[in-house]
């Protein structure tokens, strides 16, 4: 029987081809652009909304952080020569450091480079003194200074004259001196109307064993010898010895002009350089708490007229006194986001700071500077060294 033949007839044609149309195509892409348009404008929304937070959380924190640096330093501020005010509060300070003259310094850095002028030409022994726009800007600066003995911080009188080769001064003891600590000269006046006579800075020698035997402490710094200022024999045996500890601080606080609160050591630092404490310190301003009466009442009052630095720092007793009698500081800072917003976010004038007393401070504000987000912070900061002073 025949076999029957396979069939070789041609293979047909597809009716369509497989894939995508053009307009099936752009559909698509139509569709991936709105869906794309839309993530990144949650994206956008959530990244400003989140720099903003992130801004407003860094703003509070600097805040923060700088005005707890500044209660720290307040609060100590006239440690070791509070009690003793009628010999310190008010005298010129001569000290050197390292064969430099630190105090009174030749020039300062920005932003305290007009301050020397501004409280009239002479640093001066006090616990807390606030200088009103040194250099013709918002801020104002503070200058703070306080020891770091702890204990013996009476005065220690002296016997007879300093000598000055070896150098040397001569007390009844010297049982609370230690080597390398940092001590202040100061000279008792019968002049109670005056000018309190210069003190003077020094430090103990480091090979100070402390025997107290003699009655003799040995210095290691270096002293004023010519000119104008009160060298270490000029001081006679009616002179007293305060102890100021290892570490004394006599700084000066201030705004410069990278919107940073900033800092500046008197007896260690440069002339070139400051130290940053917190940024986003757009302004900060202070008034004194002063007890008039002697009695526990404060009142509030502006760092101008009998309160200005300048006439707080004339080596006058009257102004010591003046001094003695500011018990406490008014700290207001006004702190802004590093972040601009696209639209204006701040009102046109921030709240007014020290808006209970007679010195109220308003910032009026630019379309510009609305962009931005502000906090105003007010403190009160106690001096607890000046509260046990009868002024």
């Amino acid at each position: 029987m025949k076999k029957q033949s396979e069939s070789t007839a041609p293979p047909m044609h597809p009716l369509f081809q497989h894939g995508l149309s053009l307009i099936e195509l752009m559909v698509a892409m139509a569709i991936g652009l709105v869906v794309s348009l839309a993530i990144f404008s949650v994206i956008s929304v959530s990244e400003a909304r989140k720099r903003n937070t992130t801004g407003a959380n860094d703003m509070n924190q600097n805040g923060a952080f700088a005005l707890y640096q500044l209660d720290q330093a307040i609060r100590s501020a006239g440690t070791g020569f509070s009690q003793q005010y009628t010999l310190t509060f008010g005298c010129a300070i001569n000290a050197k450091n390292n064969d430099k003259a630190m105090i009174p310094p030749t020039s300062l850095p920005d932003p305290f480079s007009s301050l020397k002028a501004s409280i009239g030409g002479a640093f001066r022994i006090a616990p807390v003194i606030i200088s009103k726009d040194p250099n013709g800007k918002l801020s104002d600066t503070l200058i703070v200074m306080a020891g770091s003995a702890g204990y013996g911080e009476m005065p220690i009188e002296s016997t007879s004259v300093p000598t000055a080769s070896p150098s040397a001064l001569h007390l009844l003891n010297t049982l609370s001196f230690s080597a390398g600590q940092q001590l202040l000269v100061a000279e008792r006046s019968s002049d109670n109307t005056g000018s309190l006579p210069a003190c003077l800075v020094e430090s103990v020698d480091k090979t100070y064993s402390g025997s107290a035997s003699t009655g003799v402490l040995p210095l290691g710094g270096k002293f004023y010898t010519a000119g104008t200022d009160k060298a270490l024999t000029s001081y006679s045996s009616n002179s007293v010895a305060i102890n100021l500890g290892s570490t004394p601080s006599f700084q000066l606080y201030g705004v410069g002009s990278d919107n940073a609160l900033v800092a500046f050591d008197l007896l260690n630092g440069t002339t070139t350089s400051v130290d940053q404490i917190a940024d986003g310190v757009l302004e900060m301003h202070a008034i004194y708490g002063v007890d008039q009466g002697n009695n526990g009442t404060i009142a509030w009052i502006a760092p101008t007229g009998n309160y200005a630095a300048s006439a707080l720092l004339n080596g006058s007793v009257d102004a010591g006194k003046r001094i003695a009698a500011i018990k406490a500081i008014r700290i207001g800072l006004i702190t802004r986001s590093a972040v601009e917003d696209k639209n204006v976010v701040s009102p046109a004038t921030l709240s007014a700071m020290f808006g209970d007393t007679d010195f109220p401070y308003v910032k009026t504000l630019n379309e510009a500077e609305q962009k931005f987000r502000y906090r105003v912070l007010d403190a009160t900061i106690p001096l607890r060294n000046a509260l046990v002073v009868n002024n």
